[in-house]
């Protein structure tokens, strides 16, 4: 890490801390997750000076705190948008969440006029209607990295790695299969998948490129979908 001159007066770990930050607050390192900050140091060495370089250099181990959702794990967020393949949801600092339509209530309808899903629960005329600005709790399914692993003059070759996990919420939780009963959970099983997909770089629309970082999510269980519902 480089200390510039201009900063040698001030604290050094103060110093480093806010270099690393720049580097990596709010990045995404493939596998590991989305960066926050850095939490501490573990050795600090003593610094170097290059010729022509009045700079400090010090060769650091340093912790971040990282966002990286277990596989199962259960979060609560707000509704940002909806289509025809699923609902988005926000984490406020992060925005990559999806739930596909397979992973909802079943049975399940997307209304293209007013933009939202519905559930189509049984004894109710109207269903459970997944309004946008909602807060929501769901289930960690997946979480998948994108990075660029070589470009070409016809677009670039992303990899993306996904971590999966086989639970009980499968299609036909609630409302689904098996007369609406939650299927029996099995041993938690992850698995770690790679596939490769090229894009074209001269295209204008970005919106269907993968993100860096998603999360797959689910609510087709008891006790998943809207906080403002009562589950008895």
């Amino acid at each position: 890490v480089r200390v510039a001159p201009e900063k040698f007066e001030r604290p050094l770990l103060e110093v480093l801390a806010e270099e690393l930050d720049k580097k990596y607050s709010n990045k995404v390192l493939v596998d590991v997750g989305l960066c926050i900050c850095v939490n501490d140091f573990k050795t600090v060495e003593e610094a170097i000076i290059y010729p022509s370089d009045g700079g400090a250099h010090h060769r650091v181990v340093f912790r971040v705190i990282v966002f990286r959702p277990f596989i199962g794990e259960i979060a609560v967020g707000t509704i940002s948008g909806a289509d025809e393949n699923g609902i988005k949801v926000s984490l406020d600092f992060f925005e990559d969440v999806f739930i596909p339509s397979y992973l909802l209530p079943q049975p399940s309808e997307y209304d293209p006029r007013a933009k939202v899903w519905v559930w189509k629960y049984e004894g109710s005329e109207e269903g459970g209607i997944f309004h946008t600005h909602e807060v929501i709790r769901f289930r960690v399914e997946s979480v998948s990295y994108t990075q660029v692993e070589f470009t070409t003059a016809a677009g670039e070759r992303r990899v993306t790695t996904n971590l999966t996990e086989q639970t009980s919420s499968s299609p036909g939780g609630v409302g689904g299969g098996n007369d609406g009963k939650d299927s029996l959970p099995g041993p938690p099983k992850v698995g770690l998948r790679q596939r490769s997909t090229s894009i074209d770089l001269g295209k204008e629309d970005t919106s269907t490129d993968p993100p860096v970082m998603q999360i797959t999510a689910s609510v087709n269980e008891h006790g998943l979908g809207l906080v403002a519902w009562k589950w008895e």
